[in-house]
């Protein structure tokens, strides 16, 4: 006779692992206790989240690589490349980077900055809060992939170095094939 609600729990594993939630191990482990009783070791992460699964951009595809943390905006768990995580900071400081150069076209030494550079400049506000949740985000899956804990981005917050350090971190290679925080990003 089969078990309708074991073969639920092991679908629901399933969707975990592929999706990265999961560790192989944690897989393996709760899927035997389900199979043969004993203690039950549920996944970190509840099976009523759902998290939907973005697809890998093809390599040559620029934008869809910059707006990807964004499409996975407060997702902090699996794992992210590095080219996710620089061409996204590539897209911010562009952003940002265009308008500052229109504000300081608006700018003059003797009056200061026009209309049109405040403008600009609150643009240039309102783009970096809207950007700091999924930084913060990739950065945490960054470290995943690294195989460390997504409590490094709090290294931001040392005065001074912080970012540096964490952007120095942001430079190192992933770890290869799976990992305890889901599969490798370089091979999806």
């Amino acid at each position: 006779m089969i078990d309708e609600a074991a073969l639920k729990r092991i679908e629901e594993l399933h969707r975990l692992q592929k999706e990265g939630i999961i560790s192989a191990e944690e897989f393996e482990k709760a899927k035997q206790s389900i199979l043969f009783g004993g203690k039950a070791t549920k996944p970190q992460i509840s099976a009523s989240v759902d998290v939907p699964v973005i697809e890998r951009p093809k390599d040559d595809d620029w934008l869809a690589w910059m707006i990807l943390p964004i499409r996975r905006y407060v997702q902090f768990t699996g794992r992210s490349s590095r080219k996710e995580f620089w061409m996204f900071l590539l897209m911010t400081n562009l952003v940002a980077g265009a308008l500052a150069i229109v504000a300081a076209i608006d700018s003059d030494p003797y009056t200061g900055v026009g209309s049109l550079g405040q403008m600009m400049f609150a643009l240039i506000g309102l783009e970096l809060l809207a950007a700091i949740i999924p930084l913060i985000a990739a950065e945490v899956r960054r470290f995943h992939d690294q195989d460390r804990s997504g409590w490094f981005a709090l290294l931001n917050l040392i005065p001074y170095v912080g970012v540096l350090i964490v952007l120095v971190f942001m430079v190192f290679p992933g770890t290869k094939g799976d990992n305890r925080f889901g599969s490798d990003p370089t091979q999806s």
